[in-house]
């Protein structure tokens, strides 16, 4: 293809009077293709002289002085024939299955079209499958409509995954990203995962941030607002959204399934935030550091907005005086080892609930365990991670004083704190059953002081009488003279009655 200067060159020395042949060697270049310039130009000459709308006379000027363009040759497809083009429909109709299944993420694409066709037998490439495919998708392209809201009247929610290495170590976080599209400020938390305690806890501190509710909150289809799809379009919220939107009072909206462009501004601030953020830096020594230099970091992001930002927080409505307390609930069974299961991880719960079923709160960092009549049974520090135990030897009293062989071996006296293991393995190893009443009557296990026990001396408050009838035990139990000794020292030291 000819450049521009030689185009140029043509139809000038073709005005100044000479001919094809002899500007064809003059410029080294094919008669023929000096004579379809000329062509060309004359027609476009011819056609703009008679022309009289000056959009069109534009538009032919602009293509006389413009550079040459490659004319392209459409070759038919020899290989996409009419069976190839049949089968092919009778595929891409299955992208209707939305109508049968409800709305669902199992997309179809170019690639799984050409194995299926070539695995039946046509003979045709990927190439052409896959220009195929696009042609039929962009059939009917989509527009977008530019959006405008008040003060105070929305706010979009998403999640985003944040990959880097902490301490050496490939770790995912999800980014709970809140934009709020009139102010373009954009709220962010990092989490270790989505559930639904993660979920509930950004939305609160998201309120407490801007000490007022918006009218709306924008989601899209996630597990943790929408239950499930009723029909081809209705669907039916999960009890924790319905109950933080009652509570806060604002209304709940979700997009339509793989529709981001309903919530376009979270969608596109996330992204933006975590390119930004962590394209450039992404090694961590502690988490610790990471949370600083997220918020650090997004806060210089959200800057040229904060005067936005200080008149939207002006149009939210009032909050409520005390904060959304309220974690996940979950309902969960007392196996026969005394313990529930939550997320995968195990708690102990005391062993008089076995076989029965408790009500469990659970939030980011613990878990609270109540009865059916709502009393609180027992709090967890929450696991995790999978198959993780979090066992308190005191569940197990009753259990243990009906079976004390079982104690020195338990679960439940390995992970009790480190001073009771001492003292078990020092002072009560042959002797489970006075252990036992032991941790009956020690109130506070963190006060026990180390220093004693070095010197052989435990402080016991109100030593158990040689008698005790606790928890259904009821034979006679004698504490051996060696006890009783250490008793009266440790009274004498720490000022208690033996």
């Amino acid at each position: 293809m000819i450049t521009i200067i030689q185009k140029n060159e043509i139809i000038v020395k073709f005005k100044d009077g000479l001919g094809i042949k002899t500007i064809a060697r003059d410029l080294g270049i094919s008669k023929n293709t000096v004579r379809s310039y000329i062509r060309e130009y004359q027609n476009q000459m011819n056609t703009l002289s008679e022309e009289t709308d000056k959009a069109k006379i534009a538009v032919l000027q602009e293509m006389i002085c413009s550079k040459p363009v490659r004319k392209t040759i459409v070759k038919n497809c020899t290989v996409f024939t009419k069976d190839v083009e049949t089968r092919f429909l009778e595929l891409i109709k299955k992208e209707e299955r939305d109508r049968i299944l409800g709305p669902n993420k199992q997309n179809l694409t170019a690639a799984l079209l050409w194995r299926t066709l070539v695995n039946e037998g046509y003979k045709v490439g990927k190439t052409t499958i896959r220009k195929r495919f696009r042609e039929y998708k962009h059939k009917n392209p989509e527009c977008f409509i530019r959006q405008s809201y008040d003060y105070g009247q929305r706010v979009e929610y998403d999640f985003h995954e944040v990959k880097v290495i902490m301490a050496g170590s490939k770790k995912a976080y999800q980014q709970s990203t809140i934009s709020l599209p009139k102010s373009n400020f954009t709220f962010g938390l990092l989490y270790k995962n989505q559930k639904m305690e993660t979920f509930l806890d950004s939305i609160v501190k998201f309120i407490d941030f801007c000490n007022g509710v918006p009218e709306e909150m924008v989601f899209d289809n996630m597990s943790n607002v929408v239950k499930r799809f009723v029909g081809s379009s209705d669907k039916e919220l999960t009890d924790d959204i319905l109950k933080i939107s009652n509570y806060y009072g604002f209304r709940v909206i979700t997009t339509n399934p793989r529709s981001g462009n309903e919530k376009g501004h979270v969608e596109n601030s996330g992204k933006t935030v975590r390119r930004d953020i962590f394209s450039l830096k992404y090694q961590f020594d502690s988490e610790e550091e990471l949370q600083e230099y997220y918020q650090n970091e997004l806060a210089k992001r959200n800057e040229p907005f904060i005067a936005e930002f200080q008149e939207e927080i002006k149009h939210l409505k009032q909050r409520p005086i005390h904060k959304y307390e309220l974690g996940r609930m979950q309902h969960a069974k007392v196996n026969s080892y005394g313990l529930i299961s939550i997320d995968s991880n195990f708690y102990s719960i005391p062993d008089r609930y076995i076989g029965q079923t408790v009500n469990c709160n659970i939030y980011i960092d613990f878990i609270i365990v109540y009865d059916e009549k709502a009393k609180m049974l027992c709090k967890h520090n929450k696991k995790d991670g999978k198959g993780e135990y979090s066992i308190d030897i005191m569940h197990y009293i009753d259990t243990f004083l009906k079976k004390p062989g079982a104690l020195k071996n338990s679960l439940a006296l390995k992970q009790a704190p480190k001073i009771l293991q001492t003292i078990f393995h020092q002072y009560f190893s042959t002797k489970p059953k006075e252990f036992l009443h032991f941790l009956i009557n020690t109130d506070n296990f963190d006060n026990i002081d180390e220093t004693a026990m070095e010197l052989g001396l435990i402080p016991i408050r109100n030593r158990p009488k040689l008698k005790p009838k606790y928890l259904g035990l009821q034979d006679d139990y004698t504490i051996d003279e060696v006890s009783r000794n250490q008793l009266s020292l440790a009274s004498e030291l720490f000022g208690q009655e033996g």
